[in-house]
């Protein structure tokens, strides 16, 4: 079971009856309590989905979206074989992070986060900590993403048009001496990000609209790319000791990468984490909040932890798709007959998507140089191009 709390003590401003449990979970920085099913409902497996049918007929990407709808309601996860990436993409760029992860401390460190006002590059082990109940993140990692002044991604040239006005300066820091890195991780970006764009599509049927109903939303989205590394943890460490603590995705879909090594879990509804075992040729895929708050609620953004206790070293690659900053999110029409609850006024506020994606990110990281700098500011005069200053 995950920690849970009764309504006594669980956070101001909940109006639940005596009795009711809480999950206590973290979205960013923000602490979060989600209420644990009174009835055992959960979810006990992640659902598989074929999607070899991606790029076929609308009746084909239709019986697709059916499955994809009806595991993200379930339980906001789940796996996509059949994909059309190759196991030898997987096999180069595992073996592209393992050798990044070994190179010297001094040489990644030239690329340390704090380094870059974006909060990319960078992150020694116990650099961040997503539950403040935990001893910090037992994990290293570096971040990169949407650039469009960075010439692999090349965007004025593939569209004929100008980047986002946002976008002034890169946004991506790169070790030194590691052009292979950079060379690597692109190679699967431009894998990743066209079927992640594929799902978009997906997941526009799946709630009853035309499939390019969300196109002018990712004209120019916030992507992120984060190669993992989890050393292993004793197998009777307490639950502080975990690679990554119990968190919902600030992304709108996260498509997940993992090796053999299992460590993920997922907590269901009954407030038990449910394992997500790597399943070779498999992306782990899962709802962010931004959809989250798009559908109403109906499509959860899961609970979720690592903790690698096998004894091994583990890699893992999330690649996070986000609409534009820019973007405004209201709830879809075709799910405002109430929440995920069933309850009619669960109705969330409209969303710009930047603002909200600053508001997570920054208090997350207090000590990187662009927190300090905006620290005084009052939270509702944040934007997103204070990421970019």
């Amino acid at each position: 079971m995950a920690e849970v709390l009764n309504a006594n003590n669980a956070a101001p401003g909940l109006s639940e009856q005596n009795g009711s449990k809480y999950v206590f979970f973290h979205s960013g920085s923000e602490a979060t309590y989600r209420k644990v099913a009174e009835t055992p409902t959960g979810f006990t497996s992640i659902p598989t989905i074929d999607v070899s049918n991606i790029d076929g007929t609308l009746v084909q990407r239709q019986a697709i979206a059916r499955e994809v709808r009806k595991a993200c309601e379930k339980c906001g996860f789940f796996y996509i074989k059949n994909h059309a990436i190759p196991q030898a993409s997987f096999d180069e760029v595992f073996a592209l992070l393992k050798r990044f992860f070994a190179l010297e401390h001094e040489i990644k460190m030239t690329a340390h986060v704090r380094k870059n006002p974006a909060i990319r590059g960078y992150e020694p082990m116990h650099e961040t900590r997503l539950d403040p109940r935990t001893r910090g993140d037992v994990k290293e990692a570096f971040t990169m993403g949407d650039c469009y002044l960075e010439p692999e991604q090349a965007y004025t040239s593939k569209t004929g048009r100008q980047p986002p006005s946002h976008v002034t300066k890169p946004q991506n820091i790169w070790p030194e001496g590691a052009p292979w890195f950079r060379e690597g991780l692109y190679k699967y970006y431009d894998q990743i990000l066209p079927l992640a764009m594929k799902l978009v599509r997906i997941i526009a049927l799946a709630v009853e609209l035309d499939e390019s109903a969300f196109e002018d939303k990712f004209q120019f989205p916030i992507t992120g790319m984060r190669p993992l590394h989890y050393p292993p943890t004793p197998s009777d460490a307490a639950d502080e000791n975990v690679g990554l603590g119990a968190h919902a995705d600030f992304s709108w879909l996260t498509l997940v990468l993992q090796d053999c090594v299992p460590a993920l879990e997922v907590l269901n509804h009954d407030g038990v984490w449910v394992d997500a075992p790597p399943q070779p040729g498999t992306f782990v895929c899962n709802v962010g909040q931004y959809l989250e708050k798009q559908t109403n609620g109906k499509f959860p953004a899961t609970v979720h932890r690592v903790r690698n206790k096998t004894g091994q070293e583990r890699y893992s690659l999330p690649f996070f798709l986000t609409p534009d900053a820019d973007a405004e999110l209201e709830v879809l029409e075709s799910c405002r007959d109430g929440g995920g609850d069933g309850k009619a006024e669960k109705t969330y506020e409209p969303i710009n998507v930047g603002d909200l994606y600053i508001r997570r990110i920054l208090p997350a990281r207090k000590k990187h140089p662009t927190s300090i700098k905006f620290k005084d500011v009052p939270q509702e005069q944040w934007s997103y191009g204070m990421l970019l200053s």
